[in-house]
């Protein structure tokens, strides 16, 4: 006979609660109060880093264990599987590291997870989208550059504010401008 339907509904149950209670403290440690020096700049806050840490210690353990100890259902891509959730959780790392904005009332210093530092000015901003799948803003200048601001960033109220005080107003979505709004006010998107 199958396994009860309790048992299912308690793992689910718990992989919820242990979800929700991540999400939220990611969500509230961007939120952190920073210091005035800090006030023009974007960057991820520390449970960035240790989620990606954590997310590459856990499945490279589990791919090395699984190895080290042998048994029945260790197989070539059962490794493989763990080793690329492992490598899923560099770019985590990486962005913690590169994803480093400043903010200025001409425009947007920003870094990228590959190629050089980039520079926007806001009056040549073309279209300014909010994408809420990926959970980032979009930012594109009339000369086709963009750049990608994560919903994840300490400092998104004053970018926000930059965004709708000195970007043109045309280019900015209209579903966009309401969270850019709410972002202003110290409430930006959901992450969850």
């Amino acid at each position: 006979m199958s396994r009860d339907w309790w048992v299912s509904v308690l793992q689910w149950g718990v992989w919820g609660v242990l979800m929700t209670l991540a999400m939220g403290w990611l969500a509230r440690s961007r939120l952190r109060r920073r210091a005035n020096a800090s006030l023009r700049r974007l960057y991820h806050p520390i449970s960035t880093l240790i989620t990606g840490l954590v997310c590459f210690s856990f499945f490279a353990a589990i791919a090395i264990i699984s190895n080290v100890y042998a048994n029945k259902t260790t197989t070539w891509w059962t490794t493989t599987i763990f080793v690329g959730f492992a490598v899923m959780a560099i770019p985590i790392i990486a962005d913690y590291i590169l994803a480093r904005h400043e903010l200025s009332d001409d425009g947007l210093s920003y870094g990228r997870l590959s190629g050089p530092r980039g520079y926007l000015k806001w009056s040549e901003l073309r279209r300014v989208e909010y994408a809420p799948v990926l959970k980032w803003f979009r930012l594109e200048t009339n000369s086709g550059k963009v750049a990608r601001i994560s919903a994840m960033l300490v400092g998104l109220p004053a970018f926000a504010q930059h965004l709708l005080r000195y970007a043109p107003p045309k280019s900015i979505d209209e579903n966009t401008f309401l969270i850019l709004q709410a972002t202003a006010h110290g409430n930006p998107p959901q992450l969850w």
